[in-house]
């Protein structure tokens, strides 16, 4: 096993079962402005089916881990995605009830992820399959920087509040987010305690890049087209608006920054937002507070009137 740097910065302690009612959400959450509200809502689209194979992948891995603390983090990282992953598609359901099925994106990403991040030929020799596993791992790491990336820009940035987001959904974004941030380190560190290669690492994420923001791009495309509500296609020129006005990440952001902080040799997870930022904000969230309260009064349940939220 290769001798390589792990942190311990940004692993996950816990996950929480967030619940959100989504009865009162508008179809363009974000005030009159479609583009805007689907740029976001290809998350919807994305993580679900992005998450299962996250957690395939690590818990594949995890038989390889033999260091106590990251071996420990491993499973409220896979509680956490899950939970996201369970999260998203009740916003999914709600689109199809406002006239929105997903379902033939979400089928094709669902076989292009199994073919990209899923189990290979089973007549593969053994070391065929192990280099298999570090590629999907490392592919894995690359998705993740983005999603600690996303969850530091929308915890930061207040163009959605300015805009009057929905505040439930602008709470699960947010959630989420934190929770990205949270648990940051945990898959880069298990690539690099089961492999570590520069190389792998960096080609993953010059591959990686371009293919999830082909998916990004063609979610939005797919749920403008099928919005029933609207007759517009998604421009660039809708990009860079919204943009500008802080309602979505830059194109400089998505296509640029992210990918090239990432491919320093001496990046580490760690170094993106902060824990705190997250503990800061999971502490106020009213989703995370009412998950907090009804795990305390079930453990307690005399305490159930009595519990602070």
């Amino acid at each position: 096993m290769p001798e390589v740097e792990v942190r311990h910065d940004g692993h996950p302690a816990f996950r929480r079962q967030v619940r959100f009612d989504w009865s009162n959400l508008p179809l363009h959450w974000v005030p009159d402005d479609p583009f805007a509200t689907h740029m976001m809502n290809v998350l919807h689209l994305l993580l679900p089916e992005g998450e299962r194979h996250f957690i395939k992948a690590v818990l594949e891995a995890s038989s390889l881990v033999d260091d106590p603390e990251l071996e420990a983090a491993i499973k409220p990282f896979i509680q956490q995605e899950s939970w996201h992953a369970w999260a998203h598609q009740v916003v999914l359901d709600h689109l199809a009830e406002q006239g929105i099925d997903t379902t033939p994106y979400t089928t094709r990403l669902g076989r292009y992820l199994s073919w990209a991040l899923g189990d290979p030929p089973k007549w593969w020799p053994p070391a065929m399959k192990r280099w298999w596993l570090y590629r999907r791992l490392a592919d894995v790491a690359a998705l993740e920087h983005f999603t600690a990336v996303l969850g530091q820009w929308v915890l930061q940035n207040q163009g959605l509040d300015y805009a009057g987001t929905d505040p439930v959904m602008l709470d699960l974004l947010r959630w989420h987010g934190a929770e990205e941030i949270e648990h940051r380190s945990l898959v880069y560190d298990v690539y690099q305690h089961v492999c570590g290669s520069y190389p792998l690492r960096a080609l993953s994420m010059l591959t990686t890049a371009p293919q999830f923001m082909f998916w990004w791009f063609l979610g939005v495309r797919f749920l403008m087209t099928h919005d029933p509500t609207i007759d517009a296609k998604p421009r660039w020129s809708d990009w860079l608006r919204a943009a500008r006005e802080y309602k979505v990440p830059g194109p400089w952001k998505l296509l640029v920054t992210v990918p090239v902080r990432y491919l320093r040799p001496s990046h580490h997870p760690g170094t993106e937002a902060s824990t705190q930022m997250a503990v800061d904000y999971l502490k106020h969230s009213p989703s995370a507070r009412e998950a907090r309260k009804r795990a305390i009064t079930q453990l307690n349940p005399q305490r159930a009137d009595t519990v602070e939220a």
